[in-house]
């Protein structure tokens, strides 16, 4: 969007249908100009054929004359400078990169990405209709993110966290936003595993293990503040609902809600 580049994200394609719905989105093309001459092929079938070229290094070497790539070296994250100095206007350029860090043009289009990746209806439909009886019942709603399955081996377990410490902190918020004069305060718990029966029994705790992983993550980013270990999926929160977050490790004490800050990258 900054500098007008046509893109299209294979990686995105089986994402896209929980994300709003338009054509585009399908075929991972996620930003293109009028006369863009993929737009009469943007297709599937287009998609699948791009994917088998680009990961086939012995045809990338035939199509070097008019494919660029921006591989990692020795950073495994791009930056948006390095990347306008890799581009390369004469041809495709393809990035294979995990991690493309482009902090200012994401502050300044941030209104119309976060439009364009707005959940499907459906998600949010559900999510609103639970966050709205929530709120109507109480008056501030701290959304915990308990993610564990892979974390129990990730990194060496550094962010795996026990139901016990994800209690204690939701506990320690609650105490201190009601502090502060806040009342009627409420968890809402989201995680990848059932939590046990001290937890999801918790009156203060709201815990549904029907929701989809999309309504989840629509439901934290309308709750007031949130708490969890590093992750996309809770940056992701933050940035898009412009809710304060706390990232918790293993010494965490919540002493105060200065401690929580909204994240401007996702």
């Amino acid at each position: 969007m900054q500098n007008n580049y046509n893109l299209i994200n294979l990686s995105f394609n089986e994402y896209a249908p929980f994300f709003k719905s338009t054509p585009k989105h399908n075929s991972g093309n996620l930003h293109q100009s009028d006369n863009f001459l993929l737009k009469s092929v943007s297709s599937t079938l287009f998609g699948n054929f791009l994917r088998r070229l680009f990961l086939s290094d012995k045809w990338l070497a035939r199509f070097a004359w008019i494919i660029k790539q921006i591989r990692p070296t020795d950073n495994e994250i791009l930056r948006e400078s390095d990347l306008n100095l890799q581009i390369n206007q004469k041809k495709i350029n393809l990035v294979k990169y995990w991690d493309v860090n482009c902090i200012n043009s994401l502050q300044i289009h941030q209104n119309k990405l976060k439009d364009y990746l707005r959940p499907n209806e459906r998600f949010v439909v559900t999510a609103e209709k639970i966050i709205n009886e929530l709120k109507s019942k109480n008056d501030c709603l701290v959304g915990v993110h308990a993610r564990r399955g892979d974390y129990s081996t990730y990194l060496d377990g550094i962010h795996y966290h026990s139901w016990e410490s994800y209690l204690h902190w939701a506990n320690q918020t609650k105490q201190v936003l009601e502090k502060s004069g806040q009342k009627n305060v409420v968890i809402f718990l989201c995680s990848d595993e059932e939590p046990p029966s001290t937890v999801s029994k918790n009156n203060d705790i709201y815990f549904n293990s029907y929701n989809e992983v999309m309504v989840d993550i629509h439901i934290l980013s309308l709750c007031d503040y949130n708490l969890g270990p590093p992750s996309s999926f809770g940056t992701w929160i933050s940035w898009f609902g412009q809710v304060p977050r706390l990232v918790v490790h293993n010494n965490t004490e919540i002493t105060s809600m200065e401690q929580f800050e909204v994240c401007t990258t996702c």
